[in-house]
């Protein structure tokens, strides 16, 4: 899109772009302005700034329109430069923001995989092999976008599909291009398999079944590092399993806590630990933590997830939101009120740790739950919340807890000790905890000398 002479049109110097000598012109106005054609607000067709990529501040934001036309001038600029250029590089403008260099995601990734598609379709002429490579590499990325249980997506992937296996038809026996082929080829029935999975009917399912052996099939006989592909597939078979037979036989090994920890080292390994897929493998190993209780670790690695987000892919980047989600789930500290004989939320110690804060308003009594009047247990007024003695609260299990006052001498030096409430006797009055520091055993502590840790300290 060309720029427009109006009122919103800005010079390379409100953009803070470089000047013709390539120096960078200073800008304090950081109204968000389109990087391409330098106008704010809305296009002269109505499209808005949009930015779904890891730039920050007024940077990065673009009209779809601006985008689309910026990355078919990339294509065309790689197909005029000829040479041995990858099909993924050719694509690169139309699937990764130039300025930070991350991928595009939601809508814009959606909407440029489309235009992509359109793009190669309508410039790239000839029949040879090499356009058929990058016809197949656009209709790929198309199709991983697309989800088949929706009616127009279903059509327009049930077209790429068919598309698919007719190039596949014509390169799989050129020698010239044999390697190319067989890299692009786990791509094509990966994409295949997640469109099958979505489409969810007991004929794709098992289609995307027939396509995840061959899958298995091709990195075996190639003999390379695809174990996060595998892996993820892996889980896909898992969940087919389940919807094939109609029982639930995936929840053992998608939620088993040793295969969402290799997921995740298979994802740092590959992909490297600020990848975006790389954090949702960390969150799905934090929620599995936190289902077998070890809420410390799940927390030390949000925290670590969180802080990775934020500096690679900014605060509203989809990642790293998913990733405060999910340490805001964890930071919770539930427990057990004794007279109620069911969990809350406790929000904080006052009085020296003698009494507890709880969020929401607690009944007076377990046969009156209706109840919400003052009485043995304080309410603060307007607050939605209730103060109880510290010793009428237990902590539920997979609460973070810290020793305090233990006097014997096979006890005494966990006095100050970290570790996660595995299980818990309410009528004994005990806990089991498991202890963050390595080398400690498993240890049943008594009520008494337990309290809620609501802040981690840093690790050591």
């Amino acid at each position: 899109m060309s720029p427009t002479t109006n009122s919103k049109k800005r010079t390379a110097a409100d953009a803070g772009l470089p000047d013709d000598n390539g120096a960078a012109v200073s800008n304090e106005d950081t109204t968000p302005c389109c990087w391409i054609c330098l106008e704010e607000g809305l296009d002269d067709s109505g499209a808005p700034l949009v930015r779904d990529c890891s730039c920050r501040g007024s940077s990065g934001f673009a009209h779809l329109p601006c985008i689309i036309q910026y990355a078919e001038s990339t294509l065309r600029n790689a197909q005029e430069r000829g040479g041995a250029v990858q099909c993924s590089d050719i694509c690169r403008g139309f699937l990764t923001c130039p300025n930070c260099n991350q991928e595009y995601q939601n809508n814009v990734k959606y909407e440029m995989t489309r235009a992509l598609v359109a793009c190669v379709e309508r410039e790239v002429t000839g029949t040879g092999h090499g356009q058929e490579l990058l016809h197949a590499t656009a209709l790929t990325e198309r199709l991983f976008q697309l989800d088949g249980n929706k009616e127009g997506d279903k059509a327009e992937g049930d077209e790429i599909y068919g598309k698919l296996l007719a190039l596949m038809d014509k390169m799989k026996d050129c020698d010239d291009i044999s390697e190319s082929f067989k890299a692009i080829e786990l791509d094509i029935y990966a994409s295949m398999c997640n469109f099958d999975f979505t489409v969810g009917t007991d004929d794709s399912l098992k289609r995307a079944e027939a396509n995840i052996a061959k899958v298995r099939d091709i990195c075996s006989a190639a003999g390379g590092d695809q174990m996060h592909l595998l892996t993820y597939l892996d889980a896909m078979m898992k969940d087919i399993e389940s919807k094939l037979s109609g029982k639930d036989l995936q929840c053992e090994h998608v939620k088993d806590l040793n295969f969402s920890r290799q997921h995740y080292i298979d994802a740092v390994e590959t992909l490297g630990q600020s990848d975006p897929t790389t954090i949702r493998s960390g969150v799905d190993l934090a929620a599995a933590l936190y289902r077998e209780d070890c809420t410390i670790e799940a927390t030390r690695l949000l925290l670590k997830l969180v802080k990775i987000g934020r500096q690679v892919h900014g605060p509203d980047h989809n990642c790293t939101a998913n990733v405060v989600l999910a340490l805001t789930k964890v930071e919770e500290r539930r427990v057990i009120v004794k007279s109620q004989k069911r969990w809350f939320k406790a929000l904080r110690y006052e009085d020296d740790g003698s009494d507890c804060v709880l969020e929401g308003l607690l009944p007076e009594s377990a046969d009156d739950p209706k109840v919400e009047e003052s009485g043995a247990i304080p309410i603060l007024p307007g607050k939605g919340a209730a103060v109880i003695p510290s010793t009428d609260i237990l902590p539920f299990p997979g609460t973070p807890v810290i020793c305090h006052g233990l006097r014997l001498r096979g006890s005494s030096h966990l006095n100050g000790k970290i570790g996660d409430v595995r299980s818990l006797d309410v009528d004994g009055g005990k806990c089991l905890v498991h202890f963050e520091e390595e080398g400690l055993e498993p240890t049943v502590i008594k009520i008494g000398n337990l309290r809620v840790l609501f802040d981690l300290p840093e690790e050591s």
